[in-house]
């Protein structure tokens, strides 16, 4: 019953879901990527809305672009996200009470854990590909009994001089 009522509760917030799934859906493509912060203002109002409610995301989601405007620096600017767990957020992206459809929340934990585990694996490729590309520099400032800070300056150069 309580679900029930919570769920109630949010219908105003997901109907204003729908207005900005159906605004990125059909008017955002039509301005190409302008906005100068990430992610893009439409994304930022969306999940405002649902992280914060519909009011209290309408009012970020103005600020925000308030603040998108040609002088402004841009850069990285990320919803908070919110400070209960009473929510959950569907694929789609309506957000319905915890615990309401069990299946399909264990269903996206493990998603969820499949994409983490996916991003490690690849930060774990990315920091072997950087010492990898390290290893020349190490041997190097080995060979010449170089302390590992101090810069390094090869005598011989792998490529062949041209004597002319």
């Amino acid at each position: 019953m309580r679900n029930l009522a919570r769920f109630v509760l949010l219908l105003p917030r997901n109907a204003g879901v729908l207005l900005l799934r159906g605004y990125r859906a059909l008017i955002s493509p039509l301005y190409g990527d302008v906005c100068r912060y990430y992610p893009s203002c439409s994304a930022y109002g969306l999940g405002s809305v649902q992280q914060r409610g519909l009011i209290v995301g309408s009012a970020l989601t103005a600020w925000r672009i308030l603040r998108c405007n040609p002088w402004a620096a841009g850069g990285i600017d990320d919803v908070r996200a919110a400070r209960h767990d009473r929510d959950r957020i569907t694929r789609f992206g309506w957000v319905v009470p915890a615990g309401m459809f069990p299946k399909a929340e264990a269903a996206a934990e493990a998603a969820r854990e499949a994409h983490l585990l996916e991003h490690l694996r690849v930060d774990e490729a990315a920091a072997v590909r950087a010492a990898a590309s390290a290893a020349p520099v190490l041997r190097t400032a080995l060979r010449t009994s170089a302390p590992l800070g101090a810069p390094v300056l090869a005598t011989s150069s792998p490529i062949p001089s041209r004597k002319d």
